[in-house]
């Protein structure tokens, strides 16, 4: 056995030169011959000190990885580094690292697919295929799902597993169930994702007179979810159903094979379909401080200030105000003021040092940098400052994306106030949650209470009040929400909705605030930031 030394080491790659050193011979493809010093690989692999400490071997048989890859593996062992691995090589040195233990290069190379995946901020379908592939073949050849959840989760976030599944499919007859399993996997409660391509490509099947279903198609059909594309997707459902029929007619196997498909399918639709009736419940969102909701989970809307404050006393107030949550309605709450006094240029110098203070004190999230530039209009040097500035404003999203979402309205509205003239549901569509196996997107739904009935925005939690391609996640909180707008019309012209004050009936009309009468352009979004545990 090896002596207990402390991988990785830099043991020297001028070692690699030494003939003398270098006795045990590692047998790549093609004949090609890579040398390397026995003990050196021991300290880092147990199976090749198992090889040449016990078994006495002079030689291991690597041929089936590439010259490239065992000299990248061999470097590695000799100097401790992991230099970054190229696409066309990852597979087998991830493998050979696998093989023989090297553990910390199994790591390594985990954490190198994870940089890929995170690197790939708009990736053609050849990326997403290498991170899907890389995955499929670590799970079904190394039994190991430590790839998949990184490959999974990257096409989920860019809302891209239908356009994936869809091209994946294309020659769906040369797949393996590995890889059918994790396409099911990717899938999830989606499954009008594959039953779309399978029915265009059983109809093109059909129209070239072929007779039989395939293997691959009924693997499928049989695995996944089918009773979701049931009750959600009817209709494709039903013409998937028709064309197998056409089909199948050719063949008993086939007809009893339909049959037991469209039973098991219908059976679990009417499952699912009627469970028992969720209790009508809904969640304050924006309320007054002085509402029945506990200190420190007031929400952002309906607040004031007093414009006949200095700057120094609004940031004094806001910096302490137990009704400013966040830092993005601290900047609201400034904005509002100085937008009210006409007040746009500021000395950075003699503010900023305030700010970081206020905002250490208060434990507030930074903020990413992009959301200020709703302020840059206004020409505000203490903006761009705090834009430039990592500590309260991040430049990496990277770093702060699991601390907040940030998401847009389904739908545009005539202007502001128009959401309390009558009950009004706001649609958010919020990209999937990892590992979410409900049918449709990710989302939320605010609900309004007309102006005449005393104005207020409520949080749907009652899954009947979404429609059917949305669903609701319970950690979504009403406290954690912020609300605001935004006019596209207007140069990206932000509404700072916190500190209006209550939307009234005024001469038989809803009247907010007169800063909302200022402001040009007839295409509103609502924008709504949900702040993480």
């Amino acid at each position: 056995m090896a002596p207990n030394v402390s991988v990785p080491m830099n043991f020297g790659l001028k070692l690699l030169d030494s003939p003398t050193h270098n006795t045990l011979q590692l047998k790549a493809s093609q004949g090609a011959v890579v040398r390397a010093s026995s003990v050196i690989l021991s300290f880092n692999s147990p199976v090749i000190d198992h090889m040449t400490t016990s078994l006495h071997l002079t030689s291991v048989d690597m041929e089936e990885f590439s010259e490239e890859a065992v000299r990248y593996f061999v470097d590695a062992a000799y100097s401790g580094q992991s230099p970054p691995i190229s696409r066309n090589l990852f597979r087998d040195i991830h493998k050979l690292a696998n093989v023989f233990q090297m553990s910390w290069l199994v790591t390594r190379c985990v954490q190198q697919f994870t940089d890929i995946a995170q690197s790939l901020q708009e990736p053609s379908y050849e990326d997403l295929l290498f991170l899907f592939d890389e995955a499929v073949y670590v799970l079904s050849q190394l039994k190991s799902r430590e790839l998949v959840e990184t490959a999974l989760s990257k096409i989920r976030t860019l809302n891209e597993e239908q356009n994936f599944i869809r091209n994946y499919l294309v020659d769906l007859n040369s797949l393996s169930t590995q890889q059918l399993d994790l396409i099911i996997e990717l899938a999830g409660t989606s499954v009008e994702y594959i039953v779309e391509p399978l029915t265009e490509q059983l109809t093109a099947s059909l129209e070239k007179g072929e007779d039989k279903v395939p293997a691959n198609c009924k693997y499928l059909l049989e695995n996944c979810e089918l009773h979701f594309c049931q009750i959600y997707h009817e209709r494709r459902c039903d013409k998937l159903f028709d064309v197998l029929q056409k089909i199948s007619d050719q063949t008993l196997e086939d007809s009893k094979w339909v049959l037991q498909i469209h039973r098991k399918t219908t059976t679990a639709a009417l499952k699912l379909a009627f469970p028992p009736v969720a209790s009508k419940k809904t969640e304050l969102v924006n309320k007054p401080i002085s509402s029945v909701l506990p200190p420190n989970s007031t929400p952002n809307l309906f607040h004031a200030i007093d414009f006949k404050m200095s700057f120094d006393e609004v940031v004094d107030w806001l910096g302490n105000c137990t009704e400013v949550t966040s830092l993005f309605m601290f900047f609201e709450g400034l904005w509002t003021w100085m937008l009210t006094n006409n007040y746009k240029y500021l000395s950075p110098a003699e503010v900023f040092p305030r700010l970081i203070e206020i905002i250490e004190r208060r434990g507030w999230t930074d903020i990413y940098h992009c959301l200020l530039n709703i302020w840059r209009c206004e020409k505000n040097d203490l903006i761009s400052t705090v834009q430039n500035n990592e500590k309260p404003c991040s430049t990496h999203f990277d770093e702060i994306k699991s601390k907040y979402i940030s998401v847009y309205t389904r739908e545009t509205f005539k202007n502001v106030t128009s959401i309390f003239e009558k009950e009004t549901k706001l649609y958010f569509d919020i990209r999937r949650k990892r590992n979410c196996l409900t049918y449709g997107r990710c989302g939320v739904i605010l609900k309004t209470v007309p102006a005449k009935d005393g104005a207020n925005v409520v949080l749907c939690t009652d899954p009947a009040e979404y429609p059917d391609d949305m669903h609701f996640h319970k950690e979504f909180q009403a406290k954690d929400m912020h609300l605001t707008a935004y006019n596209f019309d207007s140069l990206f012209f932000h509404i700072p909705l916190s500190w209006f004050g209550t939307p009234v009936i005024k001469d038989g009309s809803v009247y907010w605030s007169e800063m909302l009468y200022k402001c040009s352009g007839s295409q509103w979004y609502f924008y709504l930031i949900i702040y993480l545990a």
